[in-house]
């Protein structure tokens, strides 16, 4: 749809700035609004591109703007960067936006549903938790040492330990921070049951959600991952095909080709959702680990890929192709055939 204006627009978390460009190229008006301002601003301009940089609030504010009959659009950060001129300011910012959706070829970001923010969400809030169970094991680990008490690893060995310690009179952790000790105890025994919950919620989502539930029958993908993977994918109408979608994720290694000659080098760490990617890469690295005599077409490709380029390489083989498989699954509807190959191979 051809839009007779473009809005370019730099959000903040109080002041969101606005550029609007007309269809010739010319900028209109530059302002900053007020969240409530730039609100009614969405409802009395007439249908237009209204062109977001990939930030905080940038699903919530270009659903609102769809609400409203604009054309959204959500550009990376890195595609708006050669655009701005100037000064890195919050006006230059907005017209680069808008520059930078007027032009072709521009990869967007898929817009996500509050579905799929909110399973995002939770995974988030579990990945607080997990962290902050390591930062207190860790925390308690080195403190005690300091006195002379050394814990062996594993969440286990410590949850066992703390109360020994607390009780034993003999060891040199001193009386006044015994109080201390113990609220760290209860709290780390609280993080590891608010972990099992969440955990438990994500396999109750996953049952509940028919796209999530027939994820889990791919190599490699469990709960986690399915979760992870349908708050990335969506409908996957946002990818124009499954490579295009593992090209998002950074499961394709990347191309530095020059002069008719081409290059492939690794997987880059700085690009795609590295979260993803690592779940994805490490369930397949667990079933590459496993796998001892191929069942079906599919082990056998994997299991010549382990003996010709190694494990490591084989895992990231196979989450790519998990997710190409995933992206099929689920703009079609069907289910996995693992289950019915497995029956022809016994």
């Amino acid at each position: 749809m051809t839009h007779s204006t473009t809005v370019g627009v730099d959000l903040a978390k109080n002041i969101i700035q606005v550029s609007v460009v007309s269809a010739h190229g010319k900028e209109l008006f530059n302002r900053s609004f007020s969240r409530t301002k730039f609100a009614e601003f969405l409802g009395k301009q007439k249908p237009a591109l209204i062109a977001f940089e990939s930030c905080a609030s940038a699903h919530y504010w270009a659903r609102a703007a769809q609400r409203h009959g604009h054309e959204a659009r959500i550009i990376p950060a890195k595609a708006v960067a050669p655009f701005r001129q100037g000064h890195k300011t919050d006006s230059n910012d907005a017209l680069a936006v808008a520059e930078a959706a007027r032009r072709p070829n521009i990869k967007e970001a898929p817009m996500k549903t509050v579905e799929q923010q909110g399973l995002q969400a939770i995974q988030r809030s579990r990945d607080l938790l997990i962290q902050e169970r390591t930062a207190l094991s860790n925390h308690l680990r080195g403190l005690l040492m300091e006195f002379g008490v050394v814990i062996p690893k594993g969440f286990a060995s410590l949850r066992r330990r703390l109360p020994e310690i607390l009780e034993d009179g003999d060891n040199e952790v001193p009386d006044m921070y015994r109080p201390t000790l113990h609220r760290l105890y209860v709290r780390f025994l609280e993080l590891r049951e608010d972990i099992e919950l969440m955990d438990k919620q994500v396999k109750a989502l996953v049952k509940q959600h028919p796209a999530c539930k027939r994820l889990p029958a791919l190599e490699g993908v469990g709960p986690i991952s399915a979760v992870l993977l349908y708050a990335s994918l969506g409908t996957g109408e946002a990818f124009s095909g499954s490579r295009e979608f593992a090209v998002y994720l950074g499961l394709t290694p990347r191309q530095l080709s020059s002069g008719g000659k081409t290059n492939i080098v690794g997987l880059s760490k700085k690009i795609g959702n590295s979260r993803l990617r690592s779940v994805l890469i490490l369930g397949a690295r667990a079933y590459t680990y496993k796998l001892k005599e191929p069942k079906n077409s599919k082990d056998k490709w994997l299991k010549a890929i382990i003996e010709r380029n190694g494990e490591s390489r084989a895992a990231i083989a196979l989450a790519n192709k998990n997710v190409r498989t995933a992206w099929a699954m689920v703009t079609q509807g069907t289910e996995y055939q693992r289950r019915q190959q497995l029956e022809m191979a016994a």
